[in-house]
């Protein structure tokens, strides 16, 4: 075909596009990969396209999307050529968020409600204020009627009975009017939180999407736009249960999905993805490892240069979360593994808006084993404290987060979860456990005065440690104490006697058991030693 017709041909291709009329694509998001920093969302549009050139427009776009993230994709009847796609900027006068609109109604309705729970206050404390001023009277004018000998006692009844009455509806009216108003503040402040976090996505903001395609043969279609959004963000939460009785603790994950990207995810299909593609691709690159001999700069070099430093080294500011979490009813997740990366494939279609809020959903619920061991250090602390190392054998790394711990049916506290890659190991302390009994007394501390010849006072002291086991298990329990070190070659220990040897001493006085406890058994250690020093000298340390 001759060059000047294919010329020909390529601009009235590319005037018929501009000349056709654009077709608003009634797109809806039908699915979202979460990433622990961005989000990868699908909207799909079913059209029906006529033969030609045609543009396809979605619109509103969220501000937060991501340029270079837009794909696009489509099968269906028609043939159809996707020619490119095409970003722009937009502004709308109204809120692109509905729900900003709604908020601010709910913030007019609450204040007028608050206003009203103020005015009847005021008319119960104007009716308190009256029914007062009738008791004071009262008492007036009996004390005149006693002064002129002719009490009505039965007036004086009447009234009483009358402005206690009513005295008291008014106060218990008041008191509930003053709960109505606390719950009214308390809901009104919420509102409040709400509004500044969605007003924070700048709504007015937004992007529009516009696809060029070349239709050869009209039909049915379905197109497909992908893009990613930021201002999105999953963490793990653990939910850990150790089970000592039974050598094994019991996991639950779930996600905390927040999201503030400017558009509402409603009831979409939804997986979260343990990748970060903020890392890149590439893996990173060493640099020349130089050495110098260090030069000092000159003093008002330095002077002159800290403000910059200063300055570089300044931290980021972190946004505050702004609402509080929601909790979501849902199944457990499906876990896909690809290779590089695992995905939980939420079961039931969610919705998530954007409202920065924590939307939860449980993931995954698995028994694992674990060894259990308890640690003791009496002297300083009268517990014994359990600690469980589990192995990571799950389809998937754990991610760094919270931990919510139990032992058993007893929530004993929080802990902080690491990157655990699949296969290594994870040790966790689960707080005290009253089942174990942990006693530290001191039995003697005698002081002997020099003898006739000798110029040195002797203190005797004297510890006994009891250890017992009240679960029905046999626990391995590992028992810290210490002897005291002489930094002084005046001041000597002496006499050491221990009733059962440690399995290790150490240079700085650390005595360790390794010991093993069966059901309910009880096992005692006596520890003596002396001391000695000059005679007047004052020892630190004891």
């Amino acid at each position: 075909m001759p060059r000047p017709f294919m010329l020909l041909l390529f601009i009235l291709l590319c005037a018929g596009i501009a000349g056709a009329a654009d077709l608003a694509a009634p797109g809806t998001i039908t699915a979202v990969t979460v990433y622990p920093d961005r989000t990868a969302v699908t909207r799909t549009a079913q059209l029906t396209l006529p033969a030609g050139p045609q543009t396809v427009v979605f619109d509103p776009l969220p501000v937060t999307l991501i340029p270079t993230s837009l794909r696009v994709s489509g099968k269906g009847a028609a043939t159809v050529r996707i020619l490119g796609v095409e970003l722009a900027d937009r502004f709308s006068e109204t809120s692109a968020l509905p729900e900003l609109n709604e908020l601010r109604t709910a913030i007019d309705a609450q204040q007028w409600e608050l206003r009203q729970t103020g005015d009847k206050m005021e008319v119960l404390a104007s009716q308190e204020k009256f029914l007062a001023s009738i008791e004071s009277s009262s008492a007036g004018a009996a004390s005149r009627e006693v002064a002129a000998g002719k009490p009505d006692v039965a007036a004086w009844e009447r009234t009483l009975n009358f402005v206690g009455t009513r005295l008291t509806e008014v106060k218990a009216k008041r008191l509930e009017q003053l709960k109505r108003k606390k719950e009214q503040e308390e809901r009104l402040e919420t509102l409040r939180k709400r509004l500044e976090a969605m007003q924070q996505q700048k709504p007015l903001e937004g992007k529009r999407a516009s696809v060029l395609l070349d239709v050869a043969k009209g039909g049915e279609f379905g197109l497909e736009l992908g893009y990613t959004v930021m201002q999105t963000a999953w963490t793990p939460l653990y939910t850990i249960r150790a089970l000592p009785e039974t050598g094994e603790a019991e996991f639950d994950l779930a996600a905390d999905i927040r999201q503030q990207s400017g558009e509402n995810w409603p009831n979409i299909a939804a997986r979260l993805s343990t990748a970060s593609p903020a890392t890149g691709t590439a893996p990173p690159e060493l640099r020349p490892w130089w050495l110098d001999i260090y030069q000092p700069r000159p003093r008002f070099k330095a002077l002159r240069e800290a403000p910059m430093e200063a300055a570089a080294m300044a931290p980021a500011a972190v946004k505050a979360e702004m609402a509080e979490d929601k909790e979501t009813e849902q199944a457990s997740a499906d876990i896909v593994d690809s290779g590089l990366q695992v995905k939980f494939a939420l079961q039931r279609p969610v919705t998530i808006p954007s409202d920065g809020v924590a939307h939860r959903f449980p993931l995954d619920h698995q028994r694992i084993a674990a060894r259990f061991s308890y640690l003791a250090v009496p002297k300083l602390r009268e517990s014994a404290f359990l600690h469980a190392t589990l192995t990571n054998s799950l389809p998937y790394p754990l991610l760094p987060g919270n931990a919510n711990l139990f032992i058993g049916p007893e929530f004993v506290g929080t802990g902080r979860i690491p990157q655990v890659p699949m296969g290594e190991e994870v040790r966790l302390g689960f707080g005290e456990d009253p089942q174990i009994v942990v006693k530290h007394e001191q039995l003697k501390r005698e002081k002997s005065a020099p003898g006739l010849f000798g110029k040195a006072v002797r203190l005797k002291l004297s510890y006994r440690t009891t250890v017992q086991n009240l679960k029905r298990a046999a626990v391995e329990l590992e028992l810290r104490d210490q002897l005291p070190v002489s930094q002084n070659n005046q001041v000597e220990v002496k006499d050491v006697e221990i009733s059962v040897p440690p399995a290790k001493r150490d240079e700085q006085g650390l005595l360790t058991w390794q010991l093993t406890l069966q059901p309910k058994e009880k096992k005692e250690i006596l520890l003596s030693f002396t001391v000695e020093y000059p005679e007047g000298a004052i020892v630190s340390g004891l």
